[in-house]
């Protein structure tokens, strides 16, 4: 009809990272994936965990793996994401790659490109106990200069991140033990949990994965609210 007007959300690359390893990257990128589907959107995922690519394992047909230590694995994940766009996509950083690829997407131009293609850039770190984590943290703000820069703070790993902190934040709360195996066989989906496949999930623990799944996935709505308010402010 002529004269609509568009209103559809403007697409959003969400980059998972950390500086250190095993600390939640993996299960903060499965729920977000899993939120925005529940949400309608169609994300693409790529995972550059390599050669293991964890996330393929749960979401194996929207998902690339790719070696990032590698020229044509960097190449594969920013064409892949700047020649396709109009959707969200949910990357996943290894620890041992996330400075390479700051420094990479920065010096070749990846974000201002993507920019200009019509995405918002949300980077999601995950600031870990140490001391050096938030440091890592403040140096990745600085390098990227996302559109939103979202520090995480996961209960089972501890966080270096103050508890009073100037903007939004995300809080993982700490997983009940008894889920750890659950969630972690390949044919789970939180997003199927959530619509009332809870077969899956010992009675006794469903009421513990829905606040924990619950609590990120409030946090998860609050993005776009942030990013609108950061336009504004920009």
């Amino acid at each position: 009809m002529r004269g609509a007007i568009d209103v559809s959300p403007q697409p959003i690359v969400y980059i998972v990272c950390s500086d250190q390893h095993r600390n939640g990257k993996t299960l903060l990128a499965r729920v977000l994936v899993d939120y925005l589907m529940l949400d309608g959107r169609d994300p693409f995922v790529i995972d550059a965990g390599y050669p293991d690519g964890p996330l393929r394992n749960f979401f194996p047909g929207r998902t690339a793996l790719v070696d990032f230590a590698d020229v044509r694995g960097q190449m594969k994940l920013f064409d892949t994401i700047l020649g396709s766009p109009g959707r969200d996509y949910v990357i996943k950083i290894p620890a041992a790659e996330a400075e390479h690829f700051c420094v990479a997407a920065s010096e070749l131009g990846f974000f201002g490109e993507a920019r200009r293609i019509g995405f918002r850039l949300v980077i999601l770190f995950i600031v870990d106990k140490a001391p050096d984590s938030l440091s890592f943290a403040v140096k990745v703000e600085e390098v990227t200069a996302p559109d939103l820069f979202i520090p995480v703070r996961n209960a089972d790993v501890g966080s270096a991140l103050p508890e009073r902190y100037d903007g939004l934040t995300v809080a993982m709360a700490a997983l009940d033990p008894g889920l750890v195996t659950v969630i972690g066989n390949r044919r789970f989906s939180f997003r199927d949990f959530l619509l009332g496949e809870e077969s899956a999930v010992p009675a006794a623990l469903r009421p513990k994965l829905k606040s924990f799944l619950y609590g990120l996935m409030t946090a998860f709505r609050d993005i776009e609210p942030a990013l609108s308010l950061s336009k504004l402010r920009g």
